[in-house]
């Protein structure tokens, strides 16, 4: 990972934060359980007003417990992006200070302008929204079907993962031409950048020299070259969600399908079904936030190179 040395710098913080991670995901399990027991009661017509007023203290302390869990990880791990940014808007900001006038002869001002706002915050996303897809998606995803297999039915939980695998192929397919397309996009954002500085640094000569309409549609051009790039990375990151979409269906209908003939052959209860679908729907966030990750980190990847490429000059 090319952020690891971040990472290492700052372990305790983002442990902190994946233990409020953990915590979340642990006691995320507890609500859907009870609603289970609660449907069950019902249906078996034994649900008490006591035994329901304890239900509903065990949602409410579970709650409660979660704010206090979310507040740690969201403090931690937002926490620890912040201090990347500040970190490498530091450094690139000294090392524009140590180069000389053939790096900026190389580099247009524009140019670095971009790299210092538009690539910083992509890669800050990877250190905070990337961090969090990682871990909760494993964490998340990894407690809830534990608790599908422990809780419920270890085969109703196998039938409905066996599409998941998917995922990872769709993923890997799109994160490699999305990482190409951002790149593009960056490029074509610091073009569009350093044409504006441009344009506004010289409007006395353009003006003199009655040039405000060529420079006009050179600038729209530029404009016109810039959403076209845009608009093949959104393309490219509007497959993701409708193939999860379509993988979260199939695992719904397996779900409904065995399900229903484990409720109506007695292998399980209607409360253990109406349980394992709530599981079922809060895996639906893990699997986002796979998509989301590899989105994230091809973003991140192309703009760390980016600028490393100027960290790494050297004045003459």
């Amino acid at each position: 990972m090319k952020l690891g040395w971040y990472f290492r710098r700052e372990w305790k913080l983002y442990l902190a934060g994946v233990l409020g991670l953990i915590l979340t995901a642990i006691i995320g399990i507890i609500p859907p359980r009870i609603i289970g027991d609660v449907v069950d009661g019902i249906n078996q017509h034994n649900l008490t007003a006591h035994s329901l007023t304890v239900y509903l203290g065990i949602i409410a302390a579970a709650a409660v417990g979660q704010y206090f869990a979310r507040y740690l990880w969201r403090n931690a791990i937002w926490g620890g992006a912040a201090g990347l940014e500040r970190t490498l808007r530091e450094r690139l900001f000294w090392h524009f200070m140590k180069m000389d006038a053939t790096f900026y002869q190389k580099y247009r001002t524009g140019d670095l302008m971009a790299h210092a706002t538009n690539d910083l915050t992509a890669i800050e996303r990877v250190a905070g929204g990337g961090i969090l897809q990682f871990a909760d998606s494993i964490i998340t995803g990894g407690t809830t079907l534990i608790a599908m297999m422990m809780l419920i039915d270890w085969r109703l939980t196998l039938i409905a993962v066996v599409p998941f695998p998917l995922l990872a192929v769709v993923s890997r397919y799109l994160g490699k031409k999305i990482h190409v397309a951002f790149r593009s996009s960056q490029a074509a954002f610091s073009r569009l950048n350093n044409k504006a500085q441009e344009s506004i640094s010289g409007i006395k000569v353009i003006k003199a020299l009655g040039q405000e309409q060529a420079d006009m549609d050179d600038f729209n051009e530029q404009i016109d070259q810039t959403i076209k790039i845009n608009r093949h990375v959104n393309t490219l990151d509007s497959l993701f969600d409708p193939a999860i979409t379509i993988i979260i269906a199939v695992s719904y209908a397996a779900t409904i399908i065995l399900g229903g003939l484990y409720v109506v052959n007695h292998v399980i209860t209607i409360g253990n079904l109406v349980s394992f679908i709530t599981y079922l729907g809060m895996m639906v966030w893990p699997m986002f936030a796979v998509g989301m990750l590899f989105n994230t980190m091809e973003r991140g990847n192309a703009s760390y190179d980016r600028v490393m490429e100027l960290l790494n000059q050297k004045s003459a």
